[in-house]
């Protein structure tokens, strides 16, 4: 079985006591540097909360195994860099700043631009925030559905290493570059999208290769340009469609052109991503609850599909509690993790702990 021997040992964990452990390690780095001081002990709490629901989710590649892998990259190096020539989003308020993610786990980082959205919300009507120098930031619907709990209208999108062929091409040129899109919803949790722009996510990629199982066909290509279903042998993955790879280039203009995330060759320390929040109400949707509503009916009575994922979650930061209009049970109030997985964690955890003593 090879790569997979681990992963097939596992243990159950309560949802809470794995939202406290990760808390616990990723409130370690609230204040260690410079640059980690953007973050605070609500982020931590906040990004530990958005970890665990992907767990919950059934969304284990954007869970503790995704933050691991990001701690063991930030390393000491990252952790005592200074930051770069940007001003100090903390000591320019507006309704526009930039967050420097160096030496911040990626969720960390997400959690700090994402409180600086609502604060733009709060004083401005918006917020926009760049983050650049990140690694792995989680699952973003789940920070879309966080802004737009508080009434805003939400876009997160978020480069990725590049993996994927421009359309009609066999060669990379961007990531598969997520992007997710969240609304209140009148009598419901918010209306949450969260998808890749391109047909094949790379968590998916390693999930494949980890299993020892095939790719579907006509989804990539190996470094010949060849088509290959081998996960080990892919160089490129292949855009859906036309519009899939403008999708693409469009979120690496905004979340690497636009708020300086796009770093490549043997310097890059990370990626970049964007966090836009607004209130509509003062864009000319005063009813967009309501209006939300009225197109997710109008969707389905169309014989659509209407992304849901999300709403087992309900309206309660507790983990477990679906609470609003989800049905209950939905959120199993455990979760089963590779046993290697969360013993690493609890031993991170109890060296934070300690230190902090």
């Amino acid at each position: 079985m090879g790569a997979r021997d681990d992963a097939e040992v596992r243990e159950v964990i309560a949802a809470a006591e794995l939202r406290h452990l990760l808390g616990t390690v990723l409130g370690a780095h609230v204040g260690r540097s410079a640059l980690a001081a953007q973050a605070t002990a609500d982020d931590a709490a906040r990004a530990a909360r958005w970890l665990t629901e992907a767990e919950q989710l059934g969304l284990p590649g954007f869970g503790v195994g995704m933050l691991l892998k990001d701690l063991s990259r930030i390393g000491a190096a990252d952790a005592n860099a200074a930051p770069d020539s940007a001003p100090d989003p903390e000591t320019v308020p507006g309704p526009i700043s930039a967050v420097d993610a160096l030496g911040l786990p990626g969720p960390l980082a997400l959690a700090c631009a994402v409180r600086r959205a609502e604060a733009g919300i709060r004083a401005h009507g918006i917020g926009l925030i760049g983050i650049r120098r990140v690694g792995a930031l989680g699952v973003l619907g789940l920070a879309a559905r966080d802004l737009a709990r508080t009434g805003a209208v939400a876009l997160l999108g978020a480069q990725a290493p590049a993996i994927v062929a421009p359309w009609g091409s066999t060669r990379p040129a961007i990531g598969t570059n997520p992007l997710a899109i969240a609304a209140p919803r009148k009598d419901a949790a918010p209306l949450v999208a969260d998808f890749a722009t391109s047909p094949l996510t790379l968590a998916a990629l390693r999930e494949r290769a980890a299993a020892g199982e095939q790719l579907p066909a006509g989804l990539a290509v190996d470094a010949a340009g060849a088509p290959t279903v081998d996960p080990a042998s892919v160089a490129a993955i292949l855009p859906e469609s036309l519009v899939g790879s403008l999708g693409g280039l469009l979120v690496e203009l905004l979340a690497g052109v636009a708020v300086g995330g796009r770093e490549t060759g043997a310097a890059a320390s990370g990626r970049g991503a964007f966090v836009l929040a607004f209130d509509p109400a003062r864009a000319g949707g005063a009813r967009a609850a309501e209006d939300t509503a009225r197109l997710a009916a109008d969707w389905r009575a169309a014989g659509g599909h209407l992304p849901s994922r999300f709403d087992a979650l309900g309206d309660s930061d507790e983990t477990g509690d679906t609470g609003g209009d989800a049905a209950p049970g939905t959120v199993p109030a455990t979760v089963s993790l590779p046993a290697a997985h969360l013993a690493t964690l609890r031993d991170l955890a109890r060296a934070h702990g300690e230190a902090t003593r």
